[in-house]
């Protein structure tokens, strides 16, 4: 089995770059594209079935404060 661990933080990187590639520095844009990124994995195959998406999409929606301390001051 694939470790969980390091696929949240890799898909961590991923949501955080299309957020800012986005502009989406909001915890409800957070939580839009974490369903977005989470969907088109299990989509494609990379997530599989027996992974517990919804503890998946809680963790990286919890990475939210990480995310923020990281978005450039105006």
């Amino acid at each position: 089995m694939e470790n969980i661990t390091l696929n949240i933080v890799e898909l961590y990187e991923e949501i955080k770059e299309q957020a800012f590639s986005e502009g989406a520095f909001t915890r409800e844009e957070w939580s839009g594209i974490v369903d977005e990124v989470i969907e088109a994995k299990r989509e494609l195959g990379e997530i599989h079935d027996d992974v517990d998406i919804d503890e998946m999409r809680e963790a990286l929606r919890a990475r939210w404060d990480d995310f923020e301390g990281e978005i450039p001051v105006a």
